[in-house]
């Protein structure tokens, strides 16, 4: 990530919450609420936070911090439930003060998260900074309308309606035998393009389809519905 993040960042205090955390004895995985066990007042925050949000990562940037007590970062993350004590989570901890980067892939699409991060020393943490909401695009809708036909023998086409997301950039295929396995058949570029002519089934055989929408940072839609055609 580079320093041209978009700054997307609500950076929002929780009502009737006090923003203390205890010290450095929280595991990873492990759940608290923001309590006030020993930290020191003066040990420094994280400053000029930046994100950038996508589907299935939210990405950070801030400024370097140069206190020489501070040793890393601990981050923690919630999910807001409207309560005054939201739970945190602590998901990851950053065991060096020079990096300036953190990016979550754990996250779920069309979810909203509050993080916070604080400081660690050798004895003590900072209090978290302050709370930064964040809320993931929705996920990408499946194919509709899929189609598939026998045009000739020994060749099996089929069609789609091209996805509405801009964000689509190509289809995977998938296939399967008489219901078996799901296998990568191909894919097909472009968001435009509405069709897959599939060369190799054999005569007597029943084959599944389905389609599967894939955005350009990777992430896919749910499969289409099934279809089927038994090859004569």
């Amino acid at each position: 990530m580079k320093s041209v993040y978009r700054a997307s960042i609500l950076a929002l205090s929780l009502l009737g919450v006090s923003l203390f955390l205890s010290g450095c004895a929280d595991a990873i995985g492990e759940v608290t609420s923001l309590t006030a066990v020993k930290t020191d007042p003066s040990m420094p925050s994280l400053k000029g936070i930046k994100t950038v949000v996508d589907k299935t990562s939210v990405g950070f940037e801030w400024q370097p911090v140069t206190d020489k007590r501070v040793e890393g970062i601990d981050v923690y993350r919630a999910i807001p439930t409207g309560g005054r004590e939201e739970k945190y989570t602590k998901i990851a901890t950053i065991s060096t003060r020079y990096a300036t980067h953190y990016v979550d892939t754990t996250v779920r699409p069309n979810t909203t998260y509050d993080y916070t991060f604080k400081t660690y020393g050798v004895l003590f943490g900072s209090a978290p900074g302050k709370v930064i909401r964040v809320k993931t695009p929705a996920a990408l809708t499946p194919v509709n309308f899929v189609k598939a036909y026998q045009p000739a023998p020994g060749v099996i086409k089929i069609l789609w309606t091209p996805h509405q997301d801009p964000r689509v950039s190509d289809y995977i295929v998938e296939r399967r035998l008489e219901g078996g396995q799901w296998k990568y058949l191909a894919t097909v570029k472009g968001r435009l393009s509405p069709e897959y002519i599939d060369p190799s089934p054999a005569k007597g055989h029943r084959y599944d389809y389905r389609v599967i929408a894939r955005a350009a940072d990777g992430a896919r839609a749910l499969p289409s519905q099934v279809v089927s055609v038994t090859v004569q």
